[in-house]
């Protein structure tokens, strides 16, 4: 029963979101990983509910950390492009061993990215979409990121404990 009301009300949620204008780029691409959940978890009930499934609650946790069509390898071939290394130290990546930024290995076991947005998905791509946005103070510079480039940057920092 609470699993059906969370999913409603996940769903209500992504819906009033997506039915908000968008004040900038920014809300919009903060919008889509919510719609996308919804529709998600909306089929994985379809199904399991049919099926005679759905007495086994679904692990959240690792839910929350998957992208549905992020491309881990290409982020990491965009980190080299956009020279992340040059400030953070990033594991799997050679070049990448700046040390004016964090250090990013263990990254997904953090709580917050840069210590104001929560470390998930959506909010990671948001964050990598425009930093001072999110933190005026941080020296993290707006690198101009398309939203399927944060998505892919985002998908391979949070899988990189696997990555050690």
């Amino acid at each position: 029963m609470f699993v059906a009301i969370s999913l409603l009300l996940v769903i209500a949620f992504a819906m009033a979101w997506s039915a908000m204008p968008p004040q900038h780029s920014v809300a919009g691409a903060a919008a889509e990983p919510f719609r996308q959940a919804g529709r998600q978890l909306s089929d994985w009930y379809r199904i399991h509910i049919r099926q005679g499934l759905a007495e086994k609650t679904p692990d959240y946790e690792a839910a929350s950390r998957r992208f549905l069509d992020a491309d881990p390898q290409r982020g990491a071939e965009l980190i080299v492009q956009y020279g992340c290394g040059a400030c953070h130290d990033i594991p799997g990546i050679r070049a990448a061993q700046g040390t004016v930024g964090p250090d990013l290995h263990d990254f997904a076991q953090q709580s917050y990215v840069a210590g104001v947005l929560p470390n998930r998905p959506g909010d990671l791509t948001r964050w990598l979409l425009n930093p001072p946005a999110h933190s005026p103070a941080t020296a993290m510079p707006d690198l101009g990121l398309k939203q399927d480039e944060a998505r892919d940057i985002a998908a391979y920092l949070l899988g990189s404990e696997v990555r050690r």
